[in-house]
């Protein structure tokens, strides 16, 4: 199968689909040989290249080849498959393909990998890419400038490819060459060089041949045509056809005529050659007489010529052309200016008076020299000029002194009186043709001579003035005439020295007298004076005139009272239309104004009512108007009376009035019924039960003392005479059951006693057993508020008089609502078992009870736990950093800040004292109580603008703790040393809620820093408000300072104010100076609010049981005001038998055993007040609920004495027994 078909003619044909299978058996049988081999390119078709054969071990009768008869291969060669004979079938083209690679099979299974390569032979020659290249070249490019060019192509390689390149052109070697650089087949890189500087000016077109040459012999050659154009730059200035220019002009030439031209060229191109002209200013010609075309270079005219003043004009003018960077060049035009007739003669005048002026003295005489004059005329420098002289009446002629000089002299003696000026006429004349001629006017005046003294219009005058005029008011302008002038005529005024010249003055000047003083009618009524007028000649001349005034009266005078501040006390309920003070008011004015009227003001020039006072207009007495009651009103008046006059000038007084107290309250008892229970085993000092009475009076009349009524069994009990407190002073036992009644009255200091007495009553009750008793009614304990839960304070203990053996048991009953202790129930150890705070609550006053097993009834003690304080909190401002603004010109000992810091803690801990922590600088000091920061020293001392205090608080406790206050002080010095000042700048007030409306609070005063003379009368007062406070309630009066209360105050519902008081100075002189200072109001608390109970009803409920449940509920009441306003005690109106409550919590407590089928329910009264003054109180009700409990046994309803009952029953019947 493997030798099938060699030599035969379909082997060929079957060549493709057996040679897969040949190269089967030629791996698995046969070698692989490599045959390589060559032909040139060109040679014709059927030259043999080669044998299939020659490269086998063996010769081979036939040949597979791997080739299809369509491939390349078939196309240009002629395989033999017999004889392995290989041949072109067609010229070959190596530029078309360059070498053939196929594998031929032996039919013994050999292989043959065949690589022709065709040679290549020089049939291309090198081809640019066009025939013809443009190039443009600046005529500036530097020798050595490269030209890139696209170097010439060969199809054919190696040395056939392109070999170099010539320029042709022998004379172009001078200026070019050529450099080539052997790139990338495909992009040959070519530069032509620029050898010399080319000249556009000398030759502007360049045109060459470069050659391209290949390897062959002969070589072939490829040309390029390259066209250079030289591009022209700016390398030529322009140039003027002349160096200079010369030219003239007639003197009377009109504007713009043409002067001459000037032309320069340039030998560049375009804007390079395109040339401009213009004159150069700066050299030549800076008045622009002259201006030219800068295209055409056409000088003209700009200005007129004038001869006389310049003859000749020099002119430089430069071409410059218009390349991006220009060149210049310059050429001279000289212009002769040509002279016409055009000037008339000048006439020149120096006068000879010694300021120069025209005036000649009336006293000259005749021949005496005026003044010189001379001519000249441009036109004719050395031709005379005829001069002539007209007007003056022959006073004056004129004298030749020189050819061109002449002299104007006297002729006749002058009167300035008649004739005080003259008008003369000088003119002179050329020779020109026509003749021109000038003229000059002077106008001489005649100078005066002090021969007339001044003279006034009336030799007396009387004039008015009213005596408020101010000062410097006009009283009259006095005029004196003088017929002389200049100085001679200069009138000057005085007034002669008289006791009276202190009161006027008079201007010097104008004559205008004024007022020098103030006047005042009622000192003097008529002031006389000599009024001189002297002139200012030398000697002088003067004249008098007499002056009479006369002052006329005005309401000049405000009204003066005797006293600024009265100060009256009156007593309460003093008699409707009583008075008590007069006060009195003078008025200087006559009686015209002097008569005053008085009323009563709100202290802004208003009128005021007042609820209680009244004055008399006419009398000024101020008297009772309505009933006085200073327990239900106020304790003290401001009342301001002005007093005014007809022309409505007034004037104020302060009248303070103190309401004297009268003993016209007696105490009352509120409750004025007290009932209370107690057991009759109560051992003696056991507190029952506390009255209170109080009296609306005020001092010794409301210090209130109790006393008991004696009676039956008063004996039995002591009251504490200051506090009210009833105390059992002997045991009850003997009593049993029993109801005993007191009565108790209440007297105050002057012995008023109440008119009802309070009616106590006290249940004993009565117990088969006796309780454990207490063997101390009250208790005193301390512990320090640090001390840890479980911290002992203190033991109680009572004693089972009964039974010593039947143990007691403890309890807290009441007063520790937050629950911070605890009683051991057996020892009666009491121990805190929550941590403690002073600060939240300073004491807890306990209610314990002790109890048996056996007794119904507790007793009780009271323990009064003081929780000490310990230095646990540090002072705290109310900021960490504050500043302030003060002027430079404050005085020393000047309030500047108060500081203010708050300390929780109490005694020694809480009392904060104040330092500055550096004391370097003595400027300011602290005062270590108030906290008031004051300037020392002056601020002018150093120029220091800002200070920076730390103001330490520190508190006394040991060990103590402190905290600062950074206080910056910024100094402004920019304040005038007249300027303004308050005596402090921090004003602080207390005042009381209840003031009422339009009171007075303080008086804010500022005053000059410096500048004594001027009145702080000018000064007006205003309020700002301060950001972060709430709006004041208060105005000032602008003129006094006064602050009053415009609003009611409520210290529930703002208790500070601070704001802002300015002063502002009202003289014209001093506009816009102004001083501030802050207000700072703390507003007290009164008792205005009564207690109020969370609920008007309380509902509770308590089981019964053979012993007492203890507590039952709370009732809790609030009170918005504050310290002792604010306090409470609770107060059980009802009777005590079955609970008590705690004074101080309002805890209910059961103390006695309850039994729901006696007392199913119990209704008590509670009442709340507070420890004001005077007391406000309020009730509620209280309902507590008694639940059974399953204390009864089943009883029979009816039962026979012998608790025996026989009887029949049926079995069908059944008999209960009732259990109640």
């Amino acid at each position: 199968m493997c030798k099938g078909g060699m030599g035969r003619k379909n082997a060929a044909t079957r060549l493709l689909g057996t040679f897969v299978l040949s190269l089967l058996c030629a791996q698995s049988l046969g070698q692989v040989f490599n045959l390589t081999l060559s032909v040139k390119e060109g040679l014709p078709a059927k030259t043999i290249v080669g044998d299939l054969g020659a490269g086998l071990s063996r010769p081979s009768t036939g040949f597979f080849i791997s080739e299809s008869r369509d491939s390349y291969v078939f196309r240009d060669l002629e395989i033999d498959a017999d004889t392995g004979i290989i041949s072109t079938a067609v010229v070959l083209d190596r530029e078309s393909r360059e070498r053939y690679e196929f594998v031929a099979a032996t039919l013994t299974g050999e292989m043959i990998k065949v690589k022709i390569e065709v040679k290549d032979v020089n049939d291309h020659s090198p081809v640019f890419p066009s025939k013809e290249v443009d190039l443009e070249i600046s005529e500036l490019s530097p020798p050595g400038s490269r030209f890139q060019l696209e170097g010439a192509k060969d199809e054919d390689e190696g040395e056939f490819g392109t070999q170099g390149y010539r320029i042709t052109e022998s004379e172009m070697g001078e200026l070019f060459h050529l450099e080539y650089r052997s790139g990338s087949e495909s992009h040959p890189s070519l530069d032509l060089i620029l050898t010399n500087k080319l000249d556009r000016e000398t030759q502007a077109f360049y045109s060459l041949t470069i050659e391209a040459f290949d390897g062959g012999i002969p070589a072939r050659t490829g040309r390029l045509q390259v066209n250079i154009h030289v591009l022209d730059e700016n390398d030529n200035p322009p140039v003027f056809n002349q160096t200079e220019y010369h030219t003239s002009l007639l003197e009377d030439a009109p504007l713009m005529s043409s002067v001459c031209q000037v032309h320069a060229y340039d030998l560049d191109l375009g804007d390079n050659g395109r040339v401009t002209y213009e004159i150069n200013r700066r050299q030549s010609d800076p008045n622009e007489v002259f201006s030219i075309n800068q295209t055409s270079g056409v000088v003209y005219l700009n200005k007129p010529l004038d001869y006389e003043a310049q003859a000749f004009h020099e002119l430089i003018i430069s071409a410059r052309d218009s390349g991006a960077q220009p060149e210049y060049s310059s050429t001279f035009v000289g212009v002769k200016v040509l002279n016409i007739n055009d000037n008339s003669p000048t006439i020149s005048v120096l006068f000879l008076s010694e300021t120069g002026d025209a005036v000649v003295s009336e006293a000259a005489g005749i021949g005496d020299y005026v003044a010189r004059i001379s001519v000249s005329d441009p036109d004719f420098e050395e031709e005379r000029v005829t001069v002539t002289l007209e007007g003056g009446d022959d006073k004056f002629a004129l004298k030749q002194t020189d050819d061109f000089l002449y002299a104007l002299c006297v002729n006749a003696e002058l009167d300035r009186e008649e004739q005080d000026l003259y008008e003369l006429k000088v003119q002179a004349s050329d020779f020109g043709n026509p003749p021109l001629s000038s003229e000059t006017v002077l106008l001489l005046k005649v100078a005066d001579t002090n021969d007339c003294p001044p003279a006034f219009e009336k030799d007396v005058y009387i004039i008015s003035i009213p005596e408020d005029a101010p000062q410097g008011s006009s009283l009259i302008q006095i005029q004196a005439r003088d017929a002389d002038e200049g100085v001679n005529s200069d009138i000057r005024y005085s007034i002669l020295k008289s006791n009276h010249d202190s009161l006027i003055s008079i201007d010097p000047e104008s004559g205008l007298v004024t007022t020098a003083a103030a006047l005042d009618r009622e000192t003097q009524m008529e002031v006389w004076f000599l009024v001189v007028a002297a002139d200012g000649g030398d000697p002088a001349l003067s004249s008098t005139a007499t002056v009479t005034v006369l002052v006329e009266d005005v309401n000049d005078n405000e009204p003066v009272f005797q006293h600024q501040l009265y100060n009256v006390s009156i007593p309460e309920h003093s008699d409707i239309g009583s008075c008590f003070l007069q006060v009195v008011a003078t008025d200087a004015d006559s009686p015209e104004f002097g008569t005053l009227l008085f009323s009563l003001s709100d202290g802004f020039d208003k009128q005021d009512k007042h609820p209680l006072f009244r004055i008399h207009p006419q009398t000024g007495q101020l008297c009772v108007s309505e009933d006085i009651d200073r327990d239900s009103g106020q304790t003290v008046h401001d009342i301001l009376i002005k007093a005014e006059d007809p022309g409505g000038l007034s004037a104020q007084t302060y009248v303070h009035i103190e309401v004297v107290d009268l003993n016209d309250n007696a105490p009352v008892f509120n409750p004025d019924q007290y009932t209370m229970s107690i057991s009759s085993h109560a051992q003696p000092g056991t507190e029952i039960l506390n009255v209170i009475a109080t009296d609306r009076d005020s001092g010794r009349f409301g210090q209130v003392t109790y006393d008991v009524v004696p009676g039956d069994m008063s004996s039995l009990f002591a009251l504490d005479k200051q506090t009210g407190m009833l105390f059992l002073t002997s045991t009850l036992t003997h009593l049993g059951a029993a109801s005993v009644k007191l009565s108790i009255t209440a007297q105050d200091g002057e012995g008023l006693t109440s008119v009802r007495p309070a009616e106590v009553t006290i249940n004993v009750l009565r117990s088969a057993q006796a309780p454990a008793v207490f063997q101390r009614s009250r208790y005193s304990f301390t512990v320090d508020e640090d001390a840890p839960p479980g911290t002992s304070v203190g033991t109680v203990e009572a004693i089972n008089p009964a039974d010593f053996r039947e143990s007691v048991s403890y309890r807290i009953s009441s007063g520790d609502p937050q629950g911070l202790f605890t009683v051991h129930p057996k020892s009666g150890l009491i121990s805190n078992i929550k941590p403690l705070d002073h600060e939240s609550q300073p004491y807890a006053l306990l209610v314990l009870q002790s109890y048996t097993d056996t007794s119904p009834v507790y007793s009780t003690t009271q323990v009064n736990i003081t929780i000490a304080d310990i230095n646990d909190n540090a002072p705290v401002f109310p900021k960490l950093s504050d500043a302030i603004t003060v002027s430079q010109n404050t005085l020393p000992g000047t309030v500047l800040f108060i500081a203010h810091a708050h300390d929780y803690d109490s005694g020694a801990n809480g009392r904060v004292q104040y330092y500055l922590k550096s004391t370097r600088n003595s400027t300011f000091v602290i005062d270590q109580n108030l906290g008031t920061v004051t300037l020392n020293q002056s601020l002018q001392v150093d120029h220091q603008q800002r200070y920076s205090l730390e103001v330490v608080a520190k508190d006394e406790g040991e060990p103590s703790q402190s905290s600062t206050l950074t206080l910056t002080v910024n100094v402004d010095r920019t304040a005038a040393e007249d300027s303004l000042a308050f005596e402090t700048l921090v004003y602080q007030v207390e005042i009381g809620e209840g003031y009422r409306k339009d009171s007075r609070v303080i008086q804010v005063r500022a005053h000059w820093s410096r500048g004594a003379h001027m009145s702080n009368s000018g000064l007006t007062y205003s309020l700002e408000a301060e950001a972060g406070f709430p709006p004041a309630p208060f105005r000032v009066h602008p003129k006094t300072g006064w602050l009053y209360l415009s609003h009611n105050l409520d210290y529930e519902t703002e208790s500070m104010f601070r704001f802002r008081v300015v002063a502002t100075a009202r003289e014209a002189s001093l506009a816009n100076i102004t001083a501030t200072a802050t207000v700072t109001v703390l507003v007290l608390d009164i008792n205005d609010n009564a207690p109020v109970f969370s609920s008007e009803v309380y509902y509770f409920t308590v089981s019964e049981g053979s012993s007492p449940q203890g507590l039952v509920g709370t009732v809790t009441a609030t009170d918005k005001d504050s310290g002792k306003n604010a306090q409470l005690s609770y107060i059980l109106l009802t009777d005590g038998k079955f609970f008590r409550i705690n004074t101080k919590t309002g805890e209910i407590i059961n103390w006695v055993a309850l039994d729901r089928e006696q007392h199913s329910q119990h209704s008590l009264k509670v009442m709340v007040t507070d420890q004001g003054h005077p007391r406000l109180n309020a009730t509620a009700t209280v309902h507590i609920l008694v639940t059974d409990i399953n204390d009864n046994m089943p009883q029979f309803t009816h039962l026979p004495a012998s608790k025996e009952l026989s009887i029949q029953v049926n079995i069908s019947g059944l008999v209960y027994q009732q259990d109640p």
